[in-house]
């Protein structure tokens, strides 16, 4: 049937159906009369309808642009697994040996040596390597999650206009058979279902393409989520390497063994009652 091929070449839905219906009014009055009668028979337009809605070039370039649209979210997701590796692998954000503690170099001298300083610098400057690397990794892994949102939006799309192929072909059919009704001679015979006039919709989801597409993407999160959370271990501990700077506990300790510190014993002060007093009486004694 060409009238087919030019009903799903056209734009205009209206001028679809009123093609339709015209088809059915001439196949009402041309085809044997048991073709629209007879429940089990399922007339030729609808089996060619539903031949070009499951076998239609519409549905062939939706899954062709979904697997486009795959294939261009995977290849997103693997450079943000880049970056975040990269960023995982910075030899700069790793903690070095600590050589000092308790505020003490290695030879036990009290006061804070050159090296201790530079040490603390230098940890100083890791931390702060450290945290740009973080940002950066979180940035990537908030991007990789927003792919997977995006599959699923793309996913989403796909039905929609799969549904709407389906649906566009159910309404063809329905035109179709309106023009059957308006010339069939025993009208009242035909039933109110043909065989095949209603379409099943492919499963929802693309099938296993979907499936494919979803489980890559998150596999791809699976991995970076483990090794941030061993990144994180080693860069980040929960209990730091020794401090580089005495404890409060100890110093206080320190404190209450030595008892408190007193400073030298100081006469009255001058211009005090007490201190008047004090000098009143050596010079009586002096007299």
């Amino acid at each position: 049937m060409a009238f087919l091929s030019r009903l799903f070449n056209r734009g205009d839905p209206l001028a679809e159906r009123e093609e339709a219906r015209r088809q059915g009014r001439k196949d009402a009055r041309s085809h044997p009369l048991g073709e629209f009668t007879d429940p089990d028979f399922q007339p030729a337009y609808v089996t060619e309808i539903r031949a070009r809605a499951r076998a239609r070039e519409q549905i062939t370039e939706v899954d062709r642009r979904l697997a486009a649209r795959r294939t261009a979210l995977l290849e997103r997701a693997l450079r943000e697994r880049e970056v975040i590796l990269r960023e995982l692998g910075r030899s700069d954000t790793r903690p070095q040996p600590a050589g000092y503690a308790n505020g003490h170099d290695a030879n036990g001298d009290e006061f804070i040596s050159i090296a201790e300083a530079r040490a603390r610098r230098a940890e100083a400057r890791r931390r702060a390597v450290v945290e740009e690397s973080n940002a950066g990794v979180q940035g990537a892994r908030a991007r990789l999650e927003h792919l997977t949102q995006e599959w699923e939006n793309a996913l989403a799309e796909r039905d929609h206009e799969v549904e709407a192929v389906h649906a566009r072909a159910e309404q063809l059919i329905a035109a179709y058979k309106s023009g059957v009704l308006q010339a069939h001679p025993r009208r009242e015979e035909i039933p109110s279902l043909w065989k095949g006039e209603v379409i099943a919709v492919d499963a929802p989801g693309g099938g296993a393409a979907a499936g494919s597409g979803r489980e890559e993407i998150a596999r791809i999160l699976r991995e970076v989520e483990q090794r941030i959370e061993v990144w994180h271990a080693e860069v980040m501990p929960a209990h730091p390497r020794a401090q580089l700077t005495a404890p409060e506990h100890e110093a206080s300790e320190q404190a209450t063994e030595d008892g408190p510190e007193r400073g030298p014993e100081k006469g009255p002060e001058k211009g005090t009652e007490e201190g008047d007093d004090a000098r009143a009486t050596r010079k009586a004694d002096d007299a």
